[in-house]
């Protein structure tokens, strides 16, 4: 049995799910309900299965979209971050009337 580590490893596909604790050893039964209590066991442990790895597949989609957007956009970004020119000085709204007083106007 692998360890908890293990199991939680996502990676590694080998690695049995929590869920194959569940299925018995065995499959024929004389008892009908212990057979079909089997077939829909194993059959939610390959759902389970499929699950697991479409989960794992849409995930690494979404982290290679994810990569390819921030590349494209984080250009972008840091274009508009980055200053386009050196800073003007401001003109003050008082340089105006002095101006005019100086001049008596």
């Amino acid at each position: 049995m692998a360890s908890f580590k293990e199991e939680i490893n996502p990676d590694n596909l080998d690695v049995p799910l929590p869920l194959d604790r569940w299925i018995p050893t065995e499959g024929d039964s004389t008892d009908p309900f212990q057979d079909r209590l089997y077939k829909l066991q194993y059959h939610m442990f390959l759902c389970d299965q499929k699950f697991e790895k479409w989960k794992m597949y849409l995930q690494r989609q979404f982290e290679k979209e994810q990569e390819e957007i921030l590349k494209e956009f984080g250009e972008k970004i840091k274009e508009l971050d980055a200053p386009s020119s050196p800073p003007q000085k401001k003109i003050k709204a008082n340089s105006l009337e002095d101006e005019f007083s100086r001049r008596g106007v």
